[in-house]
């Protein structure tokens, strides 16, 4: 009997459990969000299941720390971790015992770094302090080529970084702030001590991985419906807390304040935050109820510092609102009447000011400054054509 094909004696075969496990793990997300409020056959819980399994099979079950490649994770079509829509994640597989090579061109964005993950446990991801690669990037096309070890090879005097033996994985942040015009990072890995040729993978090793395919994509999703569920469970609904992201692969300097919305017909939330003078980025963006990002690329989900306005009185002023108030600082839940609002600043020793309050969204002008930016419906639909154009040009891969 071809045991690649069915179990023996006719058991079932490896794919076939991985299958019900899938589907079992869909029955059991689709029935937490209905626990929730949410309708029954949640076509939202089938698009995250379907992203996190996407996710998996790149990241998991298609990753080899002998060949590595730094592949999306964590995006726009996963539907999983909340990303911060200003930036491309992507991610390798390594050995933290090894000795890789990466090579490559930085780019123009913002901020390019390479942070260091332990793999997987019941108390999370273990991270490291993360690289930039400013630090090592040359000439105005920011080359750059490190090495990556335990130790220094003897011999080598170029540039050089330090590996764990609990290193598990590296991701690669490409923060933009400037859609479509700022140069995306270009980037190779190699491993420099393992096999220089990939032979037809193992059939035990890949089975192994669809063993637990169904476990990853439900942890992946339920991580999400369990984080809002404790921002509500604190009472943090239409208002916002700090939160501390820093043993999760937060970023130095960078602080995270998220609440609840939880919306009525013809109800909006005013969020108004006073940044630090050091503060010299910021991002805010919406989820569902699954924390998965809301779509950023065709709606406008998501406001960053060359999106939103300041006013005069030096006030970051947001509406968040279901119906376009005709503001320029709107963030769009699309119809969700609930989820969650993260706001990402970076750059400042100290958190900003930041307050959210409900209003009705028919006198939201009367808790305005009369200086307010607002933007009419033409205006609004050339924004939203150069907010898709511009995610569009970057690179996701």
């Amino acid at each position: 009997m071809d045991t690649e094909h069915s179990g023996a004696a006719g058991e079932p075969s490896v794919w076939a459990v991985a299958m019900q496990q899938l589907a079992t793990a869909g029955d059991r997300i689709t029935g937490l969000m209905h626990e929730r409020g949410e309708p029954a056959g949640n076509v939202d819980a089938f698009v995250a299941l379907l992203g996190a399994t996407m996710d998996a099979y790149l990241n998991q079950i298609s990753a080899e720390s002998d060949f590595p490649t730094f592949v999306p994770c964590c995006g726009y079509f996963q539907h999983t971790g909340s990303p911060n829509p200003d930036t491309v994640y992507r991610r390798a597989a390594i050995d933290g015992s090894g000795t890789y090579r990466i090579t490559g061109e930085r780019g123009t964005a913002r901020q390019v770094t390479i942070m260091a993950f332990a793999a997987p446990s019941a108390a999370g991801m273990a991270n490291w302090p993360p690289f930039d690669v400013s630090d090592i990037a040359t000439g105005r096309a920011g080359r750059f080529d490190v090495v990556l070890s335990s130790e220094r090879p003897p011999g080598h005097t170029g540039d050089w970084w330090p590996l764990d033996p609990g290193m598990a994985s590296l991701w690669l942040r490409t923060v933009s702030d400037d859609w479509g015009n700022d140069r995306e990072p270009r980037i190779a890995i190699m491993r420099l001590d393992g096999p220089p040729r990939r032979e037809r993978p193992a059939r035990e090793g890949i089975a192994a991985k669809l063993q637990v395919l169904g476990a990853i994509v439900e942890h992946t999703i339920a991580y999400g419906v369990r984080h809002t569920d404790e921002l509500v469970d604190e009472g943090v609904v239409n208002d916002v807390k700090l939160i501390d992201y820093g043993a999760n692969g937060g970023m130095p300097l960078q602080w995270y304040h998220e609440g609840v919305f939880d919306l009525a017909d013809g109800e909006a939330l005013l969020l108004e935050a006073t940044l630090p003078p050091a503060c010299d980025y910021f991002s805010f963006s919406l989820t569902d109820r699954m924390f998965v990002t809301l779509d950023w690329v065709h709606a406008q989900t998501s406001l960053n510092r060359n999106q939103a306005t300041i006013d005069d009185d030096g006030v970051l002023r947001v509406v968040i609102a279901a119906d376009d108030p005709g503001i320029r600082n709107w963030m769009d839940t699309t119809g969700y009447r609930r989820g969650v609002v993260q706001c990402r600043w970076m750059g400042s020793e100290l958190p900003p000011a930041v307050s959210v309050r409900t209003v009705p969204l028919v006198s939201v002008s009367e808790h305005l400054p009369p200086q307010t930016a607002q933007v009419t419906a033409e205006a609004r639909a050339r924004a939203l054509y150069e907010r898709s154009t511009g995610a569009q040009l970057r690179s996701l891969w």
